[in-house]
């Protein structure tokens, strides 16, 4: 995670990274836990951009998924962008199974209690829904 973390402030030097936390696989127990963390950037370039940015820092992470839902090397994610709903062959923001993910809530609360306009409820309401403690 150090790496990516690394590769992510060469491209967005305007970053904040929340602590990484430890994670049950969800599909399978025959697997190890999961590191998870939410990274906060300001950027002036387009969804797409940061996106294609994303990937090739997989590409040179050797991001490797040997089945469906199985154990990575790196998976990055865009969660939200702004207020921005996109729908595209290969970009859909908000990520949409986000909010219900613990995983993905208690590090996103560390950065930022926003208002999730489109989803209608504030993580602090997801958070409680899911059972973090705030």
């Amino acid at each position: 995670m150090q790496m990516c973390a690394s590769l992510l402030r060469e491209q967005f030097p305007n970053i904040a990274f929340s602590h990484v936390y430890s994670s049950a696989a969800r599909d399978a127990e025959d697997q190890d836990d999961f590191l998870n963390a939410v990274a906060k950037l300001e950027t002036n370039l387009a969804p797409e951009e940061v996106h294609s940015i994303l990937s090739s820092i997989e590409n040179t992470l050797q991001k490797e998924v040997p089945y469906p839902k199985g154990p990575r090397t790196i998976d990055l994610d865009i969660l939200l962008y702004g207020d921005e709903e996109i729908d595209t062959e290969t970009l859909l923001v908000p990520h949409p199974r986000m909010i219900e993910r613990r995983f993905v809530l208690e590090p996103l609360s560390e950065l930022s209690n926003l208002y999730i306009d489109h989803l209608k409820k504030t993580l602090d309401q997801s958070c409680i829904k899911t059972e973090i403690q705030l």
